[in-house]
């Protein structure tokens, strides 16, 4: 979805998009602890916190020239859509290095599953919620996602292969519903997706320890 609406916090204007990122992220959080151990929610949300700090500071690889010339641009400005891809991958990457070196236990692989599905499918249904566009894609939007929430809480305690092929699935959809959106296939969210799916893929069943 495109970004229409802004919010002013003081002398801060604050995109949509930001709150949908911020929303998603704590019905992420709040679902984890209420379905799973602390522990798990907790390694989100650790997970959470890199990604916005590398995607603050990502301004350092993004506009280097900007920031040797007024190194106070830091505190004001961030690594934009590239540096937010960057934050992903790098806080994927840790997700996967912490999750090998602890071998993964049952749930901890579920809220793998769960964490995709609430995040990528709670910020579409925020941001065609916050921002214009025609009811017909509004409404595609905000069902396909919803549907995909119920599907994924129904499904959590399935089998890693079937979780697997769920988010297979779920990328589809993800591309045909971005393909029938303002600013069509080419977006972050559908790269965050594809991304994340493929972190999922890497979670090889050998290193599943039940508990």
């Amino acid at each position: 979805m495109q970004v229409t609406e802004w919010y002013s916090l003081k002398t801060l204007m604050i995109p949509s998009s930001w709150v949908a990122l911020v929303s998603s992220f704590v019905l992420m959080w709040l679902l984890l602890r209420v379905l799973y151990r602390k522990e798990i929610a907790n390694i989100f949300l650790d997970a959470v916190l890199q990604l916005i700090l590398v995607w603050k500071f990502s301004v350092i690889v993004t506009d280097f020239s900007m920031v040797i010339k007024q190194p106070l641009t830091i505190l004001y400005f961030n690594g934009g859509m590239m540096g937010f891809g960057i934050g992903i991958l790098f806080m994927c990457g840790t997700l996967w290095y912490k999750f090998h070196q602890n071998r993964l236990k049952e749930d901890a692989l579920q809220a793998v599953f769960m964490t995709i599905i609430l995040c990528s499918s709670s910020y579409q249904i925020w941001m065609a919620s916050l921002n214009d566009a025609t009811l017909w894609q509004k409404a595609l939007t905000i069902t396909g996602f919803s549907c995909w929430i119920i599907l994924a809480l129904w499904k959590r305690k399935e089998k890693p292969i079937w979780h697997r092929q769920l988010l297979l699935l779920f990328l589809c959809t993800h591309v045909l519903i971005a393909t029938l959106q303002p600013l069509g296939i080419w977006q972050l969210s559908v790269f965050v997706t594809f991304i994340f799916v493929i972190f999922n893929l890497t979670l090889k069943s050998n290193h599943l320890k039940i508990s």
